[in-house]
């Protein structure tokens, strides 16, 4: 084998993938094989449709995208038949030469399928899918596990442990996620790798001028006199933006004379219940949720703004929206769970709350608004570490050389 030189068939597996659902799992695995196609590769992404109205099979971006139906991805059962004739589908002309696992479920359904049997897989360790269930279903605090619930967590397990046992590499975004992982797999484990998600920095990159970023805030319908905090996520239970805007009402409570507006961009299950908490601490003149944002005006948001916030309760693997703050020139103020804590550390330990409670966001915040000089100095060493580390370029790259080494 020529090592390089080897050109790929790969095939994908995704539960979700961008442009037809938002989230960080789904966009890595949308930049990575769109990286891979530019690179000479060729990609199938088998993946499950958000909505009916997405065409079965499509290209973008030079990947060949192939949806399940939403009604056959709602059961195992219908899910893997689904799979399975996809699988077919492509096999009737080509050879796959390698299988890269991003969802465990699709992963496990895949595998089963005896012309992959001997195909050489890599998996993509995004998070525990056991530990996402878990929180979803019960939340992230400590409490009794139904039994029902127990065995259907085992069987996620079983699962998760399957795509791994047959992989040849596991990619880590953090080393976070490669020690966790290591607590929860008890079996000897492939060849683990770390390699961090990435950024696009011609995409995201510091504004030119005050000028500039005044402009962009007067387009996006934002004040330009005062500090704009930032954060972008979904708005799920394990992000934390319940906190975040608890401690705003601290704020507002506390230091009244401190002026600021924050902006929280996503969509998720707990619309509704943010909207009534922004009611409830009297925030509302400091708070937007301005929903989901297109894809072309993300970059705008933190172009013009003077802080990021990731308020993370649990499972921060690794944060793209850290990557994409960082390469803006944006200094990101985090939470010290997973991931976030080695990526803040490389800046200054500064950026890093005391703990998840809106009292410790409520001071960090405070800490910035009262001195924003010190947070300043910080943006062009977010800019290098961006470009230094979390390049897509240098990204993909290592995740190419995994994929031969892999085959040998």
């Amino acid at each position: 084998m020529n090592g390089p030189e080897k050109k790929l068939t790969i095939l994908s597996l995704q539960y979700h993938c961008y442009p037809d659902e938002v989230g960080g799992a789904w966009g890595l695995t949308y930049q990575v094989n769109k990286r891979l196609v530019a690179g000479g590769q060729q990609v199938h992404l088998i993946t499950c449709k958000p909505s009916e109205s997405l065409p079965d099979d499509e290209e973008i971006d030079g990947v060949f995208f192939h949806r399940i139906s939403v009604k056959d991805s709602k059961s195992v059962i219908s899910l893997w038949r689904a799979v399975r004739r996809k699988v077919n589908h492509i096999l009737k002309s080509e050879k796959i030469d390698l299988v890269h696992i991003h969802n465990p479920l699709v992963g496990f359904l895949a595998i089963l399928h005896p012309q992959l049997w001997k195909v050489p897989k890599v998996c993509h360790f995004h998070s525990s899918w056991y530990d996402e269930e878990r929180i979803n279903q019960i939340g992230t605090e400590t409490s009794k596990i139904p039994w029902r619930l127990q065995i259907q967590l085992q069987l996620i397990r079983l699962m998760e442990w399957a795509g791994y046992a047959v992989s040849r590499n596991i990619l880590f975004l953090s080393e976070y996620s490669k020690n966790r992982f290591l607590k929860y797999y008890p079996f000897t484990p492939p060849k683990l790798c770390v390699i961090p998600g990435g950024v696009d920095i011609e995409e995201f990159k510091p504004p030119n001028s005050a000028e500039e970023v005044n402009s962009i805030r007067e387009k996006l319908k934002l004040s330009v006199d005062i500090p704009l905090l930032l954060t972008v996520r979904r708005l799920e239970q394990r992000m934390g933006l319940e906190n975040l805007i608890r401690a705003v009402g601290i704020l507002h409570r506390q230091c009244p004379n401190l002026k600021f507006q924050m902006v929280f961009t996503g969509k998720g299950s707990l619309k509704d219940r943010l909207e009534q908490l922004i009611l409830e601490q009297e925030v509302s003149h400091c708070v937007q949720l301005v929903g989901l944002v297109p894809r072309e005006t993300l970059p705008l948001y933190f172009c013009c703004a003077d802080l990021f916030v990731l308020p993370t309760l649990a499972i921060e693997g690794f944060g793209l929206v850290t990557a994409e703050a960082m390469a803006s020139g944006l200094p990101v103020m985090g939470t010290p769970v997973g991931a976030t804590v080695e990526i803040l550390k490389q800046v200054d330990e500064r950026l890093l709350f005391q703990n998840t409670s809106p009292e410790a966001l409520a001071e960090g915040i405070e800490t910035f608004l009262k001195a924003p000089e010190n947070f300043r100095k910080m943006r062009s060493k977010c800019r290098d570490l961006a470009q230094t580390q979390y390049s897509w370029g240098t990204v993909v790259k290592k995740i190419h050389q995994e994929f031969i080494k892999a085959l040998d």
